[in-house]
């Protein structure tokens, strides 16, 4: 693909990745695309509704591209599994990253890799910003969690690389993320700019370890983080020419894209400016800009970034370096404008094979005294509501209640409680309770949200025997490490809620090994 032909304006919009809502496009979207030169695009839950929409979009937005650079457009989308899985039809969910991990099953990973490769473009996207290789080595980590393999780089690495070969095989590009690590921050970069202090001997025995071999691997794009490096600099990764530059680029010999997560976060927004804050990555080394945000921020940025160049504060040769690499991996990936229509799959075993994980990561980590299975005791079952916990989780949809499923399945009263209960809440809970015996608690990042503990605690002094199930991270099993029987499920959707209630109730052998340490 030639670039020679376009206008500077043209060539300064390759470089944004540009979001929008709902699932068509008006044309007040049209005018806003053909205005700035918008031609790659990113999507969202609210953009993907069905199979046969997901296709007409993906093609019309191709068509756009055609009309406005004659090149087309890379689509891309956060397709990580678990919670944070953005198609849902025509497409499988597999579940989380560190579901995959406890499912013990890394002989499937190139396969998983492939067949969400395969479904993805065949709805029109062709780059996936996954897998996620932070090595989640803080359990009070706020945004990565279950999102991230295990707290042992060897395993991020090993399933990460397998995953990433198989997606790339199936001509969707790999974004693996978030260079050089979010793993260790107890902020979350959409709302704060994490800093991390550690030396870069520490960072090349942890954080760095999953890149470096994703890179020798063959991965063809890199997200950066939105955040600070004190060992190499005092710019957050995706501003600092000498994170993406002098390190990824010189040392690490890393010749692919650099994409930036979005723009519009806090840690950029508030310190920078999202306008500022696009220019200096750019001048980073950064050849696409991710803008989920409002249009006049994604204009406003485009209007920066294009006089930027014009008045020398950004070099007119690292726009064309930046254009030059998209133009490459746009041929490398047989981007088309809108390829032969597929007729829509149900893709029977691919759901197979994502219901195997989710069964095999059910993880028994203490039993004692023996409460499991669930017996003819006086049982009362209580969570949350599977809600998002932070912005990087899906607008959820319809989605299984796990007290409500519990209760249904054996007949016993439930509760759902508040994600953080305050001391009024609990009270009624445990009136609510009354004689019953075993209470099964199912909790939502309890760590992160001390009203659950509060809640185990007033459950314990009142003699009852708690059954934990952690609905998302596992921490919450050593937080709350008096209950008498623990199981893990790494995420909130109705696939694990579906086979957490078949073993609590003797249906299913709980096989998960915990991918973290407690």
């Amino acid at each position: 693909m030639k670039f020679e032909s376009m206008s500077l304006e043209q060539m300064v919009a390759q470089i944004f990745v540009v979001s929008f809502r709902g699932a068509q496009i008006t044309s007040a979207y049209r005018d806003h695309f053909v205005k700035n030169n918008f031609a790659n695009f990113i999507y969202f839950a609210d953009n993907l509704k069905d199979y046969k929409s997901i296709r007409k979009l993906s093609d019309e937005l191709q068509m756009i591209a055609k009309e406005i650079c004659g090149v087309p457009a890379f689509i891309c989308v956060d397709q990580e599994g678990g919670m944070v899985t953005r198609a849902h039809s025509g497409a499988t969910v597999f579940p989380s990253s560190m579901a995959l991990a406890a499912a013990s099953m890394p002989d499937k990973m190139e396969t998983v890799g492939k067949i969400v490769g395969a479904e993805l473009r065949a709805l029109g996207m062709n780059i996936n910003h996954a897998p996620v290789l932070d090595v989640n080595n803080n359990a009070g980590n706020p945004v990565i969690g279950i999102r991230s393999y295990s707290d042992d780089p060897a395993v991020v690495t090993a399933m990460g690389c397998d995953y990433l070969k198989g997606l790339q095989s199936s001509k969707c590009m790999a974004s693996i993320k978030h260079f050089p690590g979010h793993g260790d921050t107890n902020l979350d970069s959409h709302t704060d700019l994490p800093c991390i202090n550690h030396d870069l001997d520490r960072l090349n025995k942890i954080e760095l370890v999953p890149f470096k071999a994703a890179i020798k691997a063959g991965a063809d794009s890199v997200m950066t983080a939105h955040i600070i490096f004190k060992a190499i600099d005092d710019l957050p990764a995706t501003l600092s020419k000498k994170i993406l530059t002098g390190f990824l680029r010189e040392e690490l010999g890393f010749e692919g894209l650099i994409i930036t997560d979005s723009m519009s976060m806090k840690a950029i927004e508030t310190h920078y400016t999202t306008e500022k804050g696009c220019i200096m990555a750019i001048n980073a080394g950064v050849d696409l800009l991710c803008m989920a945000c409002d249009f006049e921020t994604q204009q406003s940025s485009y209007e920066a970034v294009l006089e930027a160049v014009k008045n020398g504060e950004i070099p007119e040769a690292r726009i064309h370096d930046a254009v030059e690499r998209i133009a490459k991996y746009k041929a490398k990936y047989n981007l088309t404008f809108g390829d032969e229509p597929q007729p829509e799959q149900s893709y029977a075993a691919h759901e197979t094979l994502a219901d195997e994980f989710s069964k095999k990561s059910i993880t028994l980590v203490k039993d004692n005294p023996k409460l499991l299975p669930l017996t003819d005791k006086r049982i009362y079952a209580i969570s949350t509501l599977p809600i998002n916990a932070n912005l990087a989780d899906d607008e959820l949809k319809v989605q299984a209640v796990f007290a409500k499923k519990l209760g249904e399945s054996i007949k016993c009263p439930f509760e759902i409680i508040d994600v953080n209960p305050t001391s009024e809440d609990i009270e009624a809970i445990c009136r609510n309770v009354g004689d019953s015996e075993i209470v099964v608690f199912g909790t939502y990042n309890a760590i992160l949200n001390p009203g659950q503990s509060n809640l185990f605690d007033a459950l314990k002094k009142k003699g009852k025997s708690v059954i934990l199930v952690a609905l998302r991270v596992p921490y919450d099993i050593a937080l709350l490490n008096s209950a008498d029987a623990a199981v893990a499920t790494y995420g909130y959707t109705n696939r694990s809620v579906k086979h957490v209630v078949e073993f609590l109730t003797g249906k299913l052998n709980a096989a998960g090994k915990l991918p973290i340490s407690l």
